[in-house]
């Protein structure tokens, strides 16, 4: 069904953010909540209700931010590009957002917060700037969005509601399936301190790898070529369900360190540091920012055990001691290929590999490769007229 299309700034009122004077004590504290984009980086659902900091009606009135009112859309336009919310309560945001007030009449709050989120890598391809990207008031008060009537907008947020809620119940299952394997690792080895021998990760691994220090510059469209970034990495996995895509040729040179396999396991260094994964896909993929991959030397380790060794409070411990940065903490290459590990016996380690594939192949078929497509399958059909 072709629906008609409307610019964003004619079925919403478009409202960038501010901050107040961070000195003027009187600005801040008065239970204006106020948001950035980092807050809607840990946000687990679509609404917020409460920011981590206020402001005051006077650091209000005496900055350029704006309280909106309940059931916005906020959008942040930079650092980074994408993070969206539906706010539940009024409340104003820094000046990394361009968010939006829907003219009831024209465009549901709910579908647009879904058309953005399934739009984010266009959205992100319209940023500017040399120091980090920006969306712009202009170019997103220009962009183009699919108008259905109202009642069909209503019905097409609601079954991505429902699809998402899905996906929630499926990503819920595999945590406690990960802190399964995590108390089966605690009863052999403990929190990694009573294994008798421990070695330098750069010892027992056959290649310790780090990214490009420089972003892949990515494309709008899907390829065969996907970027693995920090935020592909959690719960002990590597989800390769939201990434980038690049060329052939950035891949090519993106590559050249180290091309990750199936076995290998990654660790953030930053945003956050020590998330550990294990990467389980063949395909062409590659490290972005602030990754390392570990592949273990077999005479020394099991991948399984590697994985979670990094994740245990032995190892956890050595992050706290040596992240530096005094805004984002951050481990250095030179510290990630020195951390010491408990390294067992081999034969112990695949004991205990053994113990846990059961639930890893649990895990594996609650990351839910058929509830993910389904979902994306039906993003696409909703903004087509399909569903």
């Amino acid at each position: 069904m072709n629906w008609p299309t409307a610019a964003l700034a004619e079925v919403a009122e478009i409202v960038s953010g501010g901050t107040p004077k961070s000195d003027v004590r009187e600005y801040w504290d008065g239970g204006v909540p106020w948001v950035t984009p980092k807050d809607l980086s840990a946000l687990t659902g679509s609404y917020i209700e409460e920011t981590p900091r206020t402001i005051s009606k006077l650091g209000l009135e005496k900055s350029s931010a704006s309280l909106l009112p309940a059931n916005s859309v906020l959008f942040s336009s930079r650092a980074p590009i994408g993070h969206v919310a539906i706010n539940s309560v009024p409340m104003a945001t820094n000046q990394g957002f361009k968010s939006f007030v829907p003219f009831p009449e024209r465009l549901n709050a709910k579908y647009l917060y879904h058309w953005l989120r399934k739009n984010r890598a266009y959205l992100e391809s319209l940023g500017n700037g040399a120091t980090f990207k920006e969306v712009s008031k202009a170019v997103v008060s220009a962009i183009e969005i699919p108008l259905p009537p109202l009642p069909e907008q209503r019905r097409i947020a609601a079954i991505l509601d429902h699809a998402e809620a899905l996906r929630v119940k499926r990503r819920e299952a595999i945590v406690r399936l990960d802190e399964l394997i995590g108390a089966t690792f605690s009863d052999i080895f403990g929190d990694g301190s009573i294994v008798e021998q421990t070695r330098s990760v750069g010892d027992v691994c056959s290649l310790v790898v780090d990214c490009v220090n420089k972003t892949a510059p990515t494309v709008d469209f899907p390829t065969p070529y996907r970027m693995i970034r920090t935020s592909n990495v959690r719960n002990a996995r590597v989800d390769l369900e939201s990434v980038r895509y690049v060329t052939a040729d950035v891949f090519d040179r993106w590559t050249r360190r180290v091309l990750p396999v199936p076995g290998d396991v990654l660790l953030t260094r930053e945003a956050p540091v020590g998330e550990v994964g294990l990467l389980e896909e063949s395909g062409r993929v590659f490290l972005g920012q602030r990754l390392m991959l570990y592949r273990a030397d077999p005479q020394y380790l099991v991948p399984d055990y590697l994985l979670y060794a990094l994740k245990s409070p032995f190892v956890q411990r050595q992050f706290g001691r040596f992240e530096s940065g005094s805004t984002v903490k951050h481990l250095s290459v030179p510290v990630c290929r020195q951390l010491e590990v408990p390294v067992p016996e081999i034969g112990v380690q695949h004991e205990f590999a053994e113990r846990i594939a059961c639930i890893r192949g649990l895990a594996t078929k609650a990351q839910g490769q058929d509830v993910n497509a389904l979902f994306n399958a039906l993003q696409s059909r909703a903004f087509r007229g399909e569903l």
